[in-house]
């Protein structure tokens, strides 16, 4: 029964020492891989590192007093011709015609703008009319930039720039007197239109603009024709207190609950002005 017992344990223990043995073997084989993969990286990282050395430049200048920051820093924000200006931040609609924008070279699409005047065409392309935002959208761009493409614009469709300044003191006396009969909305005199514009373009434009949320975009005759027709006192009190419609929702002084009723009163006769 012993020597059973003795021979027993011989093999048991032969058994662990060659699990042992073969499990010594493995780990040496994994650690030479894992060794030689970590020794090839280490190489490819070195003839990189030579390759981009042997590529990088002889020399760099830099500008006494000033680091390539700096100069990157100080490189102008916009820029300064009107042409320039004009490809940089009106193109995308004034050489498409997107958006309603006239299309420069279009001097029918013009006309009506430039007999407004520099003045009217300003005040527009700074503060955002219809669906144009305010300068362009990059308000980085000066008066002085926003003035230049304007220019550019109108002489690249045929206009005469010098007579676009000349042109609101020329016709404004008849303008005037025709704008309570022609432009403002019944019952509305005295109302001052140019406030109501600018009410307009912080409030209103967003969605009176592009037509959102079924609002009639200002300059759609045909989408405001039936809303005029109902009346100053029924627009008023639609933009005062809000109002749901079958095609849509405005909320009570278009969710800017600061303005006061005189501002949405402007507001409304600017835009039906603006639509008729």
């Amino acid at each position: 029964m012993t020597d059973q017992q003795d021979a027993a344990f011989l093999r048991t223990f032969g058994l662990v020492l060659g699990f042992l043995v073969v499990f010594t073997i493995v780990i040496i084989i994994v650690a030479n891989v894992v060794t030689s993969g970590s020794g090839e990286k280490v190489a490819s990282k070195v003839e990189q590192d030579a390759i981009n050395e042997r590529l990088a430049p002889v020399a760099s200048v830099n500008v006494a007093g000033s680091s390539a920051t700096d100069a990157a820093a100080a490189a102008p924000a916009a820029p300064k011709s009107g042409k320039d200006i004009v490809a940089a931040a009106c193109n995308a609609c004034h050489g498409t015609g997107a958006a309603g924008a006239p299309k420069i070279g279009d001097k029918a699409a013009w006309q009506a703008r430039f007999d407004a005047g520099m003045e009217s065409m300003m005040n527009h392309a700074i503060n955002g009319k219809g669906a144009m935002p305010a300068r362009g959208g990059n308000p980085s761009l000066t008066d002085e930039d926003i003035r230049a493409a304007i220019v550019s614009m109108l002489e690249d469709t045929g206009f005469e720039v010098a007579s676009a300044d000349a042109a609101p003191a020329a016709e404004a006396p008849a303008a005037a007197e025709a704008a309570p009969a022609e432009t403002a909305p019944s019952g509305s005199a005295g109302v001052d239109l140019a406030k109501g514009e600018d009410v307009y373009a912080k409030s209103c434009s967003t969605c009176h603009g592009m037509g959102i949320a079924g609002a009639p975009k200002v300059g759609d005759a045909a989408a405001w024709e039936a809303r005029i027709a109902q009346g100053e006192q029924t627009l008023l009190d639609h933009a005062i207190n809000g109002y749901q419609g079958s095609a849509g929702y405005m909320p009570a002084k278009g969710g800017f609950a600061f303005l006061s009723d005189e501002d949405v009163a402007a507001a409304v006769a600017y835009m039906v002005a603006e639509s008729q």
